[in-house]
């Protein structure tokens, strides 16, 4: 296959992934449209079959999934090619899942495996990758203009959603005295935890009902009913929130601690030596972020159940120091203490900010370290590569 579509939507990495795609030797066709409904938009798929047959396109691309591209690619018999790095992925509950022609790569383990339980055919477990001059742009840009390091250093930074807004409908939902005091035991239990999530192994029916109703979880008649996993992840979006308010007020009120969030914190959640900036726009200043903070968090998402998040590769591939919770697949790549440093709780986290903050050339062995590993072990040129042989070899099949 040597001509690709590729649907731009505004993912993260998308002009990289593009240019990686050029760098195989296969020539790529982006198109940006906005695709109003998932499933059924006329105007949309008459734009995206005139590109298709008027340029000769050989397959679709996409990050994240998109039923309708599936349903497209399907019909003409294309691979439609997607590369999931969020989770959940509610999409995927669709029924076009089982198309013969999708090809799906995910970076999180136990997703892939339970996306093969229900239906998808050509699927494989496909961490994420990083440009490997990302390192190599950053120091061109601070040497041409140097007030770079002093306006983006800081001893502490996380960048991430708070999931304090309207996303997180569980701290919105009315639910009753006796469903609120179970979900909040397991929030409380869920949050001393690392590695593990116990949140679908230990709900009823009843709750799994109330919570479903209450946060307004239904997707619709085109998509599978996966209730419990979706009353499970609401859950973890809270205890998502609650770690990152607790640690922030934790390290916030002991260090300088930089945040980059598009929402604003809460009063009882803002240490006395919290500094909010906002947003923080993935290309021009987030790399600017990662390479220039003392320490660097990593607080993955609890709806995350083994993956490595796309944070961690970005702060490595940005030659930053990465401190980050335990996920099984973090451990696997990287060695702690070695390529980035893990912690597995609250005091473990702040002993480990308190011990690396006074220890630079540690920490900087560290970064280093990290960095070469990133671009070694996930070069996304390579990875790109790798995965569109692995779509041409099953095709071949």
């Amino acid at each position: 296959m040597k001509r690709i579509l590729v649907y731009c939507w505004g993912a993260l990495g998308e002009a990289a992934f593009t240019e990686s795609l050029r760098g195989t030797g296969r020539e790529c066709i982006t198109f940006s449209g906005k695709m109003n409904d998932y499933h059924a938009d006329g105007a949309f798929a008459k734009e995206i079959l005139e590109l298709i047959h008027g340029k000769q396109v050989e397959a679709v691309f996409s990050y994240d999934y998109f039923p309708l591209l599936s349903m497209i690619c399907n019909t003409n018999h294309i691979p439609y090619v997607s590369w999931i790095y969020d989770c959940p992925m509610n999409t995927l509950l669709s029924g076009t899942l089982g198309n013969e022609n999708n090809y799906i790569f995910c970076f999180d383990a136990w997703y892939t495996e339970k996306l093969v339980k229900l239906g998808a055919k050509h699927i494989y477990h496909f961490p994420l990758g990083v440009e490997e001059n990302t390192f190599a742009k950053i120091q061109e840009r601070e040497s041409s203009d140097p007030k770079l390091r002093e306006r983006y250093g800081c001893q502490v930074s996380f960048v991430g959603n708070l999931y304090n807004g309207e996303r997180n409908r569980l701290r919105r939902a009315e639910l009753s005295e006796h469903t609120k005091g179970y979900v909040e035991g397991l929030i409380c239990a869920q949050m001393l935890i690392y590695g593990y999530n116990l949140l679908s192994d230990s709900l009823n029916q009843q709750i799994v009902e109330e919570i479903t109703a209450k946060c307004e979880l239904k997707l619709g008649e085109r998509y599978r009913e996966d209730s419990w996993q979706m009353a499970a992840d609401a859950i973890g979006m809270e205890v998502t929130a609650r770690e990152r308010e607790h640690i922030l007020r934790a390290l916030s009120d002991r260090h300088s601690f930089t945040l980059y969030s598009s929402y604003p914190v809460a009063e009882g959640v803002r240490g006395k030596h919290l500094e909010e900036k906002g947003y923080a726009d993935y290309e021009t200043e987030m790399p600017m972020i990662f390479h220039n903070s003392k320490i660097n968090l990593n607080i993955t998402s609890r709806t995350i159940q083994s993956g490595i998040p796309k944070r961690v590769l970005d702060i490595l591939a940005c030659g930053g120091f990465c401190l980050t919770n335990y996920q099984p697949e973090i451990g696997e790549y990287f060695e702690d203490g070695v390529d980035l440093v893990m912690y597995s709780g609250m005091a473990d986290l702040a002993a480990k900010v308190e011990y690396y903050l006074s220890h630079e050339e540690e920490r900087l062995a560290i970064a280093e370290n990290g960095n070469r590993k990133a671009r070694d072990a996930f070069s996304l040129e390579k990875r790109v590569a790798q995965m569109w042989d692995a779509v041409e070899e099953d095709i071949l099949k």
